[in-house]
C-alpha cells in the first residue's frame, strides 16, 4: 500500500456510537415548536420530531445526495400554525435543536487514543461525516468527545450541502487533506469508516486507500459488502495504529 500521509475518518459507527439521537431530537422538537408557535399540542410536536428523524433517510435516498435542511423542515412545519414567525425565531428554533442534540453520541472505546497516536506520528487527520445537524453543533459534540484538538480539520455534510457518496463532499475533503489545498495524490489518503458503500467504494473510486471498520451483521446491505474491496479491515479504530505502523 502507498505510504499514507493523511487519514480521513467517518464519525458515527466509526469513531462514535449514536446513542440517544432520537430522544434528543424529540426534546429539541418540543423546544423548537414552542419558540416558533408558542404552546402546541403533543401531536404536532411528535410530527415535527418524526419529520426531523426521517430527513436523513430521505436525504440518503435522494439521487443527488443533497443533505437535509433542518431550517427548512422547521419552517415548513411551523407555517400552517404561525405563518408570521420571524427569521430570528427560526434561527433560535434551529439552535434549540442543535443544543439539545449535543451529548447524543458516545466515543468508541480506544478511538480518542488511536486518533491521538496517529496525529502524534505527524499524519494529517480529518473527519468527513454525514450529519444534518448544523456544523457548529457537530464540532461542539465532536470536541466534547475528546477529538477536537486531534483533528486538522472537520467536514460535515450540513456544511457543504451534500452527503456521502456525493463526489462534492469527498472533493472538498481532499482539498482540505493537503496543506496546499490541492488533491495532488489521493493514494496517500486513507479513508476509514464502517460503511462499505460510503467509506470504501466511493473513496476508492476517487483513488483513496480505504479501511473498513466492522459493523453489526445486517447493518449495511449485503450487496455493498460484496462490492467493497478495502485495503484494510479492522474490528475497531483502536487497532489502526498498529496496522499502520511503518506504512
Amino acid at each position: 500500500m502507498t505510504r499514507i500521509s493523511v487519514i480521513l475518518f467517518d464519525w458515527g459507527g466509526t469513531l462514535a456510537h449514536v446513542r440517544t439521537q432520537a430522544q434528543a431530537f424529540a426534546i429539541g422538537a418540543a423546544k423548537a415548536g414552542e419558540i416558533l408557535c408558542g404552546l402546541v399540542g403533543q401531536g404536532e410536536v411528535e410530527r415535527l420530531g418524526r419529520a426531523i428523524l426521517s430527513a436523513e433517510a430521505a436525504a440518503a435516498a435522494d439521487p443527488s445526495h443533497r443533505e437535509a435542511d433542518l431550517t427548512a423542515i422547521l419552517a415548513e412545519w411551523a407555517a400552517p400554525m404561525n405563518p408570521r414567525f420571524t427569521r430570528q425565531q427560526l434561527d433560535a428554533a434551529r439552535d434549540a435543536l442543535g443544543e439539545q442534540w449535543i451529548g447524543s453520541l458516545e466515543a468508541v472505546p480506544g478511538a480518542v487514543e488511536a486518533v491521538g497516536e496517529l496525529h502524534d506520528r505527524g499524519l494529517r487527520v480529518g473527519l468527513v461525516s454525514n450529519c444534518s445537524v448544523p456544523p457548529e453543533y457537530c464540532r461542539r459534540e465532536f470536541a466534547r468527545q475528546g477529538f477536537g484538538s486531534l483533528m486538522d480539520f472537520t467536514l460535515f455534510s450540513s456544511e457543504v450541502g451534500y452527503r456521502k457518496p456525493s463526489q462534492i463532499i469527498y472533493q472538498e475533503a481532499l482539498k482540505r487533506a493537503f496543506s496546499d489545498g490541492q488533491a495532488s495524490d489521493p493514494s496517500r489518503v486513507l479513508f476509514v469508516g464502517d460503511s462499505p458503500a460510503l467509506d470504501v467504494i466511493a473513496p476508492a473510486a476517487m483513488g483513496m486507500k480505504t479501511a473498513l471498520v466492522a459493523s453489526p451483521p445486517g447493518f449495511w446491505p449485503d450487496e455493498d459488502h460484496a462490492q467493497a474491496r478495502p485495503d484494510l479491515r479492522v474490528g475497531s479504530v483502536a487497532e489502526l495504529p498498529a496496522l499502520l505502523d511503518g506504512r
